[in-house]
């Protein structure tokens, strides 16, 4: 009895037996943790793979959207992006859904769900986890100028096909109006409300309308103009006043038969009969000849005074009837009273030759007189208050009024075909000039103060003498250019509504003042560095063109007329100004890029040539063969330029 309690008694305080009892009942608890864990994880990695495949898609499809319409060919490339990262059957998810949607500003939300069967955990009860993710993607625009170059030469009157549309509704420049006008929807529609997005614009074809933007600081005083200057024969009377009686003739002279043809240029009226009765009266009528009489010469009252005595020859006249060839003479002593004619210098000729303003001999011109007020009084000082200036090119010398439209005059330059990097001196394509000199300056381009020299054979002179009007050289001032600034959509329309297709095409002018505009450093720099919010800026030039470069050095552009100025050939030749011209649209292009701006190239109905594609920033030149794809491009492009983002 001892010894089977002892057994007893030592079995139960036996714990060599229980580890085997404890392991199996752990098995459950520890089955249970294990399994959760690994399908815990596959829930997790299925799930965070079905919000990215989401995500992805919701970014597909809005990229693919022209408007805030989700078309049928946008969803498709959301859910073509969601497969892509999230295939059926994936993880073994069953019941897999997906779908995109757009609300009325273009916002994408994205809805995606799916059941993922467990493993391990089945045998606790928990056969499947539900999926469900949901995503948005919208276009939004922070901190952004937007400054528009825009060709509006001549051709932009035509269809894109080449054919002359006249300006009419199928025409590039009617396309042109309505491309800014989508883009300008679609920017606006995504701009987020602390956000401060601005415009500008530039139109340009020979000449860029930009002098009313330009700070009076930075306007010349004096220019040097392919001008004239009127010559002056000398004043019958200098030193005499209108109103002053002059003898201006006393000598012996001629006397005619009858004091009415006194001044008569005809010789039968002086002559004097010499024989019979005939004779004796002319005789008398000679030695008894008045002595004082009035007549009137060149529109002037004259007193004219025969002082005698007088004498009576014979055969003054060697022709005629043989009695009738007598002639009286005597002292004549003439007055008159000066009229303003007598007194003022009078026109001789016109000298067409490169004039300064404010000097006392422009171009060198030797005048025997001048008119009381010349090119000597000229300054600027009205022409930047009023936009006009008078100057001495009006009928016979006369001061006359010139207008300013606001197209201008570039600084001086380099003569060179080197445009990388641009050099020190070519202040006129320095997209961040800020003028210090005189030579630096802009000066306002005058077309009714400029002449081309041209004799009667067509041939172009460095001086000409004439006295009628030379011909004007080729210009056109497009519409005024606008500063970046915010504006509205009606006012947009309205600057874009007047813009008219007019001369050649000079793409280095329009690329340079979109640079210098938008540029945060140079003359504008106050107004470019910082928006409100301090947030960084966004900067971009949208860049339209529909042909290829156009110049011709007869026409008046902002570095005068190029074959009489010279400043961009040195000689006047066409094929020089071409390729120097191509050089520095490049170089300015470059410049634009070197200031962390964004050149977006558009070639409507044109090609896309290799310069306008290395103009543009990498991977933003586009062309457009028609109206609509133009504006598509620009579409396209306001997509690009806004920030596109999940929000959800």
């Amino acid at each position: 009895m001892q010894a089977r309690t002892s057994f007893l008694h030592n079995l139960l305080h036996d714990k060599t037996a229980n580890t085997l009892a404890i392991a199996a009942a752990s098995l459950i608890p520890m089955m249970a943790m294990v399994g959760g864990g690994i399908d815990a994880s596959r829930y997790y990695m299925a799930s965070a793979r079905m919000q990215a495949a989401c995500d992805a898609g919701a970014l597909a499809a809005r990229r693919a959207m022209d408007t805030t319409v989700l078309t049928t060919a946008a969803r498709t490339q959301g859910l073509n992006f969601f497969d892509q990262n999230f295939n059926d059957g994936m993880f073994g998810v069953t019941n897999r859904t997906r779908n995109y949607a757009a609300d009325a500003q273009g916002k994408v939300t994205g809805t995606a769900s799916g059941v993922l069967p467990s493993t391990i955990m089945a045998a606790f009860g928990y056969t499947q986890f539900p999926l469900s993710v949901t995503c948005t993607a919208e276009v939004n625009i922070s901190n952004t100028d937007i400054m528009f170059v825009l060709d509006v030469t001549g051709s932009m009157a035509d269809c894109p096909d080449g054919s002359n549309c006249n300006s009419g509704s199928g025409s590039k420049i009617v396309a042109l109006r309505s491309a800014v006008m989508s883009f300008y929807d679609t920017v606006e529609s995504a701009t987020s409300p602390t956000a401060q997005v601005r415009y500008g614009m530039v139109p340009y074809s020979q000449q860029v309308n930009v002098g009313f933007s330009i700070p009076r600081a930075h306007m010349a005083n004096n220019h040097t103009y392919q001008s004239r200057v009127a010559r002056f024969n000398q004043a019958a009377y200098p030193n005499n006043n209108e109103g002053d009686e002059v003898v201006y003739s006393d000598k012996v002279e001629w006397l005619p038969r009858s004091t009415n043809n006194f001044g008569s240029s005809t010789t039968d009226r002086y002559r004097f009969r010499t024989e019979g009765t005939k004779g004796t009266n002319a005789r008398n009528a000679c030695t008894n000849y008045p002595g004082t009489y009035t007549t009137t010469i060149n529109n002037a009252e004259e007193t004219w005074e025969v002082i005698g005595p007088t004498e009576f020859v014979l055969d003054q006249w060697p022709d005629g009837e043989e009695d009738n060839r007598a002639g009286c003479r005597a002292r004549v002593r003439k007055t008159r009273e000066l009229n303003q004619i007598d007194v003022t210098p009078q026109f001789r000729d016109w000298v067409y030759c490169p004039v300064t303003t404010g000097t006392a001999n422009p171009c060198g011109v030797s005048n025997p007189a001048r008119s009381p007020a010349g090119w000597e009084t000229v300054n600027f000082s009205s022409i930047y208050t009023n936009n006009t200036i008078d100057l001495p090119i009006g009928a016979n010398g006369a001061m006359t009024s010139v207008s300013w439209t606001g197209c201008i005059e570039e600084p001086t330059t380099v003569l060179t075909d080197t445009y990388d990097p641009i050099p020190a001196g070519a202040h006129d394509i320095n997209i961040n000039l800020v003028p210090t000199t005189e030579e630096q300056r802009w000066k306002p381009a005058l077309i009714n103060a400029v002449w081309k020299r041209e004799d009667s054979n067509g041939n172009n002179l460095a001086w000409f003498y004439q006295t009628g009007d030379e011909s004007r050289p080729g210009f056109t001032c497009p519409r005024a250019a606008r500063k970046l600034a915010d504006i509205t959509r009606n006012d947009l329309q309205a600057y874009v509504d007047a813009l008219t297709p007019s001369g050649n095409t000079y793409h280095d002018i329009g690329m340079l003042w979109g640079s210098r505009f938008i540029s945060p450093r140079g003359m504008f720099a106050s107004e470019n560095t910082s928006a409100p919010n301090g947030d960084p800026i966004s900067r971009h030039i949208v860049f339209m063109t529909d042909g290829a470069q156009v110049n011709n050095v007869e026409n008046y552009s902002t570095h005068g007329i190029e074959w009489w100025d010279r400043r961009i050939s040195g000689d006047g030749n066409s094929g020089r100004e071409f390729n120097r011209r191509r050089q520095r649209m490049l170089a300015i292009c470059r410049a634009a890029q070197q200031e962390n701006i964004t050149v977006w190239v558009v070639a409507f109905g044109t090609t896309l040539t290799a310069d306008l594609t290395t103009c543009a920033s990498p991977g933003r030149a586009f062309q457009a063969a028609d109206n609509a794809t133009l504006t598509a491009r620009f579409r396209e492009i306001a997509q690009k330029i806004a920030a596109l983002r999940l929000t959800q």
